[in-house]
């Protein structure tokens, strides 16, 4: 049952603040103390906060210190990506308490609805099992989710039926979807890199590209829910058709699908690389995996293109950067674990082509929650829906 107001405003404080005080409450709320002291016992009592102690103080009486309790309950979160599921069991505070893998799973694969079923199964029983309390579940997947209905457009979708109603079934609890890249960006926002910003840029460099904004501390949805779709904005003039059906779009040249191609051209017409071999002799196709195995092994070849696929980036970052003027950008997924070698020629685009007086106060880093973003971006939004917490504008 989700957490009446304005209890759920106290517990969204601590969310954001790992913890809050009396004054702190009745300050933020605009209530008075002993109203404020009123609401904290009543959370105190029914199990959602602890009395962690005195805080320190430079001058007057120490507050008492009130946080979130970790075994108030837990988060189930599903990061579904064209080649994998990650999923976390996160506790009410925040920390992860089990991780589950599929690294076998593939979207467009026969089955793969039902794979991803089964390992929600699993999760569910695995943490019934352990005595923990579940209490949401949120499943971040790529493409078009309806902000009012939850429903997915682009996988998994029948018409007249709802997925979530279809996923309800098997949670026995509330259960919620969201776009993978907006699910990084939050889970970066308040566990990663962005930890104390007010506006941030997430960019999701995978098989795809994605990117999610935060504005005054929260997730920019847009009208439908389907804001942020910066892998599908006319880019180049390649005549490459994208996977949504245009052509040109950012992804086709931005992406590990645009990284495949570029690579697989370049061995063909003669080029070298610890994959030729490989893409020679097989008509298995490239995998991404193997191409960043080959990374770490300094594959010239293969560094190049994610370089070339770095400028790329910073060029079309340079005018997000115009636009919304963030205080941070953070490029995540899977070739952003490619380091220096993607963001250094980012950098030096965004530099190249973004106004200066703009971008000079943003800082562009490297996500610090890595692969894990995605999943524990989807159990902070399980989290925040049921406590109630304004996280989307």
């Amino acid at each position: 049952m989700p957490v009446p107001a304005p209890h759920n405003q106290i517990l969204s404080l601590c969310t954001r603040n790992d913890g809050c005080t009396v004054p702190q409450v009745a300050e933020a709320l605009d209530i008075s103390v002993g109203t404020a002291i009123k609401y904290i016992t009543t959370l105190v009592q029914e199990g959602y906060l602890e009395n962690c102690g005195k805080t320190d103080s430079a001058s007057g009486r120490r507050p008492q210190l009130y946080r979130l309790r970790g075994d108030a309950g837990c988060f189930l979160g599903l990061d579904l990506n064209d080649r994998y599921i990650r999923a976390g069991l996160m506790d009410f505070r925040g920390s992860m308490l089990h991780t589950f893998r599929d690294d076998e799973f593939t979207m467009e694969a026969y089955g793969s609805f039902d794979r991803m079923c089964d390992l929600l199964r699993k999760a569910i029983a695995e943490t019934t099992e352990a005595g923990r309390l579940l209490k949401g579940v949120c499943i971040a997947l790529p493409g078009r989710i309806d902000s009012v209905t939850g429903d997915s457009y682009t996988w998994f979708h029948t018409p007249g039926q709802s997925l979530v109603n279809r996923l309800h079934e098997i949670a026995g609890v509330p259960l919620s979807l969201y776009n993978d890249s907006r699910a990084m960006t939050w889970g970066e926002f308040l566990l990663g890199a962005g930890a104390g910003c007010r506006s941030m840029l997430m960019i999701n460099v995978n098989w795809g590209l994605g990117m999610g904004i935060v504005i005054d501390s929260l997730v920019y949805g847009g009208k439908s829910g389907f804001a942020g779709e910066f892998g599908h904005v006319y880019g180049f003039d390649n005549q490459v058709i994208c996977r949504c059906g245009k052509r040109g779009c950012n992804e086709t040249e931005i992406s590990g699908q645009a990284l495949q191609r570029i690579l697989l051209a370049r061995i063909r017409a003669g080029e070298s690389s610890i994959l030729s071999p490989r893409v020679l002799s097989s008509e298995k196709p490239l995998t991404l995996e193997e191409i960043m195995d080959a990374i770490r092994r300094e594959d010239v070849l293969c560094i190049e293109a994610v370089e070339q696929i770095g400028l790329h980036l910073g060029e079309k970052t340079a005018g997000l950067i115009n636009l919304f003027n963030p205080e941070l950008v953070v490029v995540g997924g899977e070739l952003a674990m490619t380091g220096d070698y993607l963001l250094g020629p980012m950098r030096m685009a965004v530099n190249r082509h973004a106004i200066h007086l703009v971008s000079q106060d943003t800082r562009i880093v490297r996500s610090a929650l890595g692969m894990d973003a995605g999943m524990t971006g989807a159990c902070l939004i399980a989290r925040s829906r049921y406590i109630g917490e304004r996280f989307e504008c």
